[in-house]
Order: structure tokens, then C-alpha cells, then sequence
């Protein structure tokens, strides 16, 4: 079934409109401004959180890109350029066979662009040695207008970066895939700093609005996304706590559990959707003082979206791995899993139900996230000056996969939607393509990677060379 316009996803949000959804939210929700309007576009914002384990606005970048040694002597850890990543993934075979996302179409859901955007991206590109990229940025403004961009500031400097991370990974898997930025734009307010009089505690019914208006800001992207661009995949790198969204509690999210259905519907139009899970872990400081409580991230924790998590890849200079990839955990951060306190276990996960139990379990599969080991991204409009930096974060994982759902939508030659049955069947399958991960955990209170299904790496990692066409083969025409 093919959506013709947004108007069916949309009529899923609320009976209001988002406009309506961001007036309705109390003041004391968010950051600074006298209007209501501003105030609320703050605290939806900040619900809908990026999973980005990005570097600081004042981080220095590298002139040239760096080799694994310089990364180890000045940061202390490796970094990767592209032409390492697509090697370990395999992705250098499917390029040679042809098998480069031609034809086919993925969004990113972003909520800033930088004014350097296209250029990083051309820049990346041509270092890499890739194909130019064919870039389209799609604006939205729900709230009447998009504020300016302003590196000078840290909130907007800092998603700005997610984008240009987004949208460069796409690339370097699927370089000839098209790649729409869908701009979810906000107004001045949202990116104010909280004024002096702003209460640091709102109430759990605060929390549990903003958190709706930022889940319906990106299902209203989605729906912009289907209606405009009819894309193979969609790539969301934010994420808003179940916890959170269930008026910090361990309740169900009713609000989020209602959105299930505009889900659902985008996948069996034959859209793909991939999410990141997280980027502190199985437990996040969203507890009262910020007291790390089990929680999972939605959307990722939707049953309709493909959850990535985030491992660490371990390559020497050539790509070649070292040892087996490991679950993502370090100073910066871990990768989000755990059980669902909203959604039910579907029926692709009754093959790991001794894992998952009766919920959700999350992720689905993991990619490379850990920023101990970055992947190398080039902008050009932070302050501290144009260059190359690495950038981890399960952000990564997630544009990372809908470029290889490009992929496997060019070798089957139609739009392949749903991916989740296939996915765990072929984890069964020694030559399916999924590689199991064994080793690490995702932070306190977390879970521990094991040999099959666990709550830390998911199915385990990909060889894109072997899942790519077996994706292809073995997922069913839609009726």
C-alpha cells in the first residue's frame, strides 16, 4: 500500500494539529522566552533528544584526515576514514558489483542544517573518493518559521553536526543513493539557554507533554517525508525515554503506544525505518536528580522500526578487523537496549523470547557507534575551523543501516519495507550475513553481550556483502 500524502499519518498524531500540540505545553516545561510558543518549542526539543556522542563545539578539528597513529597519539584512541568502514563492512564488494544505492532514496530526520551542509558533504566526498552526492534538504516549520543558524551556538553547533554526520554516512555506504534531509525547524526560542527564573524539575505531567510534542514532531517529519520523497528508508538519530514519556515512571507510555499505528503504516508502504537506541546506555540519568533508571528509546523501541544499536569496530590502518567487533561502552557513552515498558513482544522476537521475555526487546542489530574508534566526518562551520573529526554515537548506526537498506532495495530492485522477519531468521544462518557479537555491555545497571540474541548488541553486527543480496532474496513482495 502506497500513502499518497501525510494526511493519514498525521491524523495518528492528535486530534490537534503540532502547532496546537507546542501551544498547549506549560512554560515552566522548557528553556527561556516570554511568548508560550518558544518556551514549549525548548522543552519538545530537548525531549527529542539527539543520540549523537558527538565532540563539543570547541573541539579541534584535524586540517587533513588523520592516520590511525596521529588519532592514538592526540586523542588517545583510533579514528577511521570511510574507506575503512566500507572495507570492514564489506561494502567495497557490493560497490564493485555495482550494488551502490542507485535509484534509491534515504531521509535523514534532522532538526538543524548547517549553511555549510552541502559543501562538507561535497568536500567528504571528494576526499573519499565517492561519487558527488545528489543532496536534497526538505524545511518544515511547525512552528511558523525556522531560526537562522548560528555556530556561535552550542545547542544548534551541536545538531548541526548530527546532520552533517547523517548525512555523510549515508553516503559512505550508499554513494549513489539519493539523500534527503528532512528539516524538522524550530524558531530562536527552542535554542535559548534556560533563563535564571526556569525551574531545573518540571512535574512529571511537564515532562510527559513535552515529551508528545517532540514524538509527534517526528512523526509529523516522517509524514512530510513519505508524502514528498515516497523513500526506501527513513534514518532517525533522536530519541525520546520511554520513561520520560510515561511522566517519569516505569508505566506504560500510552501517548507513544497510539503512534504505533502511523508506524506501521509507513513500513508496509514500503518504507524502511531505522532509529537510534541511545547514547547512555541501558540506564540513563532521567531518574529524579538524574538518577540512572532502565529505560529504552523511542522510536527505536516501536515494534514497526529497525533499532540500531552501537558496537565498536577494532580495524588496523588497512580496515582489516583485529578481533571480533564489541558492544559499545566508553568514556563518552554506551549504546541503549533493554526492554520495552510500553510495547509487547512481537512476533518476530518469539525466536528470542527467552531474552526479551513478553516485551520488546531493543536493538534489533548493532553498527558502529563507539567513539573510542570514530568515524571520521568533515564540517566546516564550527568555530573552531573546517577539518575532519571523529564522531560515534548510535546516530551512526542508524543512517549507517538505511544506507544499506538502499542497498538491498536496488539489488531487489523494489522497495522492501519490513526487514525485522528476515533479519532474525537469518541470524540462524551461518552465511545470512549477521555476525554475532560476544563481548561487552551497554553501562550500568546494563545488560552483557552473549553468544545469540541480547539486550546489548541485539542480533550482532553485519556483513553487508552477504546481508545485502540475502535481504534482497529473501524478503516477500508486498500484496
Amino acid at each position: 500500500m502506497i500513502i499518497p500524502s501525510s494526511l493519514p499519518l498525521r491524523r495518528r498524531l492528535a486530534a490537534a494539529s503540532v502547532a496546537a500540540l507546542i501551544a498547549a505545553l506549560p512554560a515552566c516545561a522548557g528553556g527561556a522566552g516570554s511568548g508560550r510558543t518558544g518556551t514549549v518549542s525548548s522543552a519538545a526539543a530537548r525531549a527529542a533528544s539527539s543520540m549523537s556522542a558527538a565532540p563539543t563545539a570547541t573541539a579541534q578539528p584535524f586540517k587533513h584526515v588523520p592516520t590511525q597513529a596521529v588519532c592514538r597519539r592526540v586523542l588517545g584512541s583510533a579514528c577511521y576514514a570511510a574507506d575503512a568502514v566500507r572495507r570492514a563492512y564489506g561494502v567495497d564488494k557490493l560497490d564493485a558489483a555495482g550494488i551502490t544505492g542507485k535509484g534509491r532514496t534515504v531521509v535523514v530526520w534532522e532538526e538543524v542544517v548547517p549553511d555549510t551542509l552541502r559543501a562538507d558533504l561535497e568536500t567528504f566526498s571528494t576526499t573519499m573518493k565517492l561519487p558527488l552526492p545528489d543532496l536534497t534538504v526538505d524545511r518544515y516549520a511547525p512552528a511558523g518559521h525556522i531560526a537562522p543558524f548560528d555556530a556561535q551556538n552550542a545547542r544548534m553547533a551541536g545538531a548541526a553536526l548530527e546532520t552533517t554526520l547523517d548525512t555523510q554516512m549515508v553516503h559512505m555506504l550508499a554513494p549513489d543513493a539519493k539523500i534527503v534531509v528532512t528539516q524538522i525547524g524550530l524558531p530562536e526560542h527552542a535554542y535559548a539557554s534556560p533563563s535564571p527564573g526556569t525551574p531545573t524539575a518540571p512535574s512529571a505531567q511537564d515532562t510527559r507533554r513535552a515529551a508528545a510534542v517532540g514524538a509527534a514532531l517526528i512523526l509529523d517529519g516522517i509524514a512530510q517525508s513519505v508524502r514528498n520523497h515516497r523513500p526506501d528508508a527513513i534514518s532517525i538519530s533522536y530519541g525520546i525515554e520511554e520513561y520520560t514519556a510515561a511522566g517519569d515512571s516505569q508505566a506504560p507510555a500510552d501517548g507513544l503506544l497510539a503512534f504505533s499505528p502511523a508506524l506501521a503504516e509507513v513500513v508496509a508502504s514500503g518504507t524502511t525505518l531505522t532509529a537510534s537506541t541511545g547514547d547512555f546506555g541501558a540506564a540513563p540519568p532521567v531518574g529524579p536528580g538524574r538518577e540512572r533508571v532502565r529505560s529504552v528509546s523511542w522510536p527505536a523501541s516501536d515494534p514497526s522500526v529497525l533499532a540500531l544499536g552501537g558496537s565498536r569496530l577494532h580495524l588496523d590502518a588497512e580496515g582489516r578487523r583485529t578481533g571480533p567487533d564489541t558492544v559499545w561502552h566508553d568514556r563518552a557513552g554506551a549504546t541503549g537496549g533493554g526492554p520495552s515498558q510500553t510495547f509487547a513482544r512481537p512476533r518476530y522476537q518469539d525466536r528470542v523470547a527467552d531474552v526479551v521475555g513478553g516485551r520488546r526487546g531493543t536493538p534489533d542489530i548493532s553498527m558502529d557507534g563507539s567513539a573510542s574508534g570514530g568515524t571520521l566526518v568533515y564540517q566546516g562551520f564550527l568555530p573552531a575551523g573546517a577539518g575532519w573529526l571523529p564522531v560515534g554515537g548510535t546516530s551512526e548506526a542508524a543512517p549507517m543501516f538505511a544506507a544499506l537498506v538502499a542497498l538491498a532495495n536496488q539489488e531487489a530492485g523494489r522497495r522492501l519495507g519490513a526487514l525485522h522477519e528476515a533479519l532474525y531468521a537469518l541470524a540462524g544462518d551461518p552465511h545470512g550475513g549477521v555476525v554475532d557479537i560476544t563481548e561487552g555491555d551497554n553501562g550500568p545497571y546494563g545488560f552483557q553481550a552473549t553468544p545469540g540474541y541480547d539486550l546489548a548488541s541485539g542480533l550482532g553486527t553485519v556483513d553487508a556483502s552477504v546481508l545485502v543480496p540475502q535481504l534482497a532474496a529473501r524478503v516477500r513482495p508486498r500484496r
